[in-house]
């Protein structure tokens, strides 16, 4: 068992060739975060591998997207499961989680592994939400008289105005409190789109954009709330898709809380469609 701060290009490669594996004999999707794992930062342990006659069979990681709460993923390779490595891990993960005490921990299961959720029901876990991910599989249709919206990127001077939308669409606490930590700032606007309506200049929402490969993800998708259902989210949403296509990506995602109906409609009326659901399991902590 190896806990490391910090995975080597070797063996980012040996867990990427057992995400493969997994998936081959289990399909859907594990949610491990790759551009993450490959920039981990420095004086924390998040990855813990397994080592079975110098193989990789196992791997968890840990993401810690604000500091109340950390998400779990892992796997185990297929003909090594049952054998007792899915526990190691855990007991693994679980005592770097206690050492942290945030207030929260999930453990993420794809819905189409039922193993994945014995386990997670098995040290405890309680599921709390489940997330659809949806592809967009044509592009919108245009309507008369459709909202029109401008998307630029988001700059240092965006910041308050970045963290606050965020804060008050999601209703949770802000993920920077200080907006004068550069580097907890430049994270938040990395990738980060701030949607304007162009008649007034005002800014009305945001959005994160992650490209890669000829695929572009989508999060972080948010409008004022003081605004929503005007049409700001489905303009956006418009514009960036379009682009996108006109740009050659051939693949856009996102993801939604299977339980809000409202993004729901707006995303399928945007041409997206669920291919994959994941749950979420609260574990305890401590």
């Amino acid at each position: 068992m190896l806990a490391l701060p910090q995975l080597s290009s070797g063996e980012l490669a040996s867990v990427a060739c057992l995400e493969s594996a997994c998936l081959a004999s289990d399909g859907g999707r594990l949610k491990l975060e790759w551009s993450m794992l490959r920039h981990r930062p420095a004086g924390q342990t998040n990855d813990f591998v397994y080592l079975l006659d110098g193989e990789v069979v196992g791997f968890a990681g840990l993401y810690q997207w604000r500091p109340v709460q950390l998400e779990l993923c892992g796997m185990v390779h297929p003909a090594r499961r049952r054998q007792g490595i899915g526990g190691l891990l855990y007991d693994a993960v679980a005592a770097e989680i206690a050492r942290r005490r945030p207030a929260n921990a999930l453990m993420v299961v794809e819905r189409a592994f039922p193993d994945g959720r014995r386990f997670a029901l098995s040290r405890g876990g309680v599921l709390v939400h489940s997330e659809h991910r949806m592809r967009q599989g044509r592009e919108p249709d245009r309507r008369r008289g459709e909202r029109v919206v401008r998307l630029r990127r988001a700059r240092r001077e965006d910041a308050s105005f970045v963290v606050s939308c965020l804060a008050d669409a999601f209703e949770e606490e802000p993920r920077v409190s200080d907006l004068g930590d550069r580097e907890a700032v430049a994270e938040v606007l990395a990738g980060t789109l701030v949607v304007e309506d162009p008649t007034t200049s005002a800014q009305v929402g945001v959005m994160r954009l992650e490209r890669g490969g000829g695929a572009a993800s989508i999060y972080g998708f948010a409008v004022v709330p003081a605004l929503q259902k005007k049409g700001y989210g489905r303009a956006a949403l418009c514009a960036v898709t379009r682009q996108l296509r006109r740009a050659g990506v051939g693949v856009i995602s996102l993801e939604v809380l299977s339980h809000n109906d409202a993004a729901l409609h707006l995303y399928e009326s945007c041409g997206f469609e669920v291919i994959g659901t994941e749950d979420y399991f609260s574990l305890p902590v401590g």
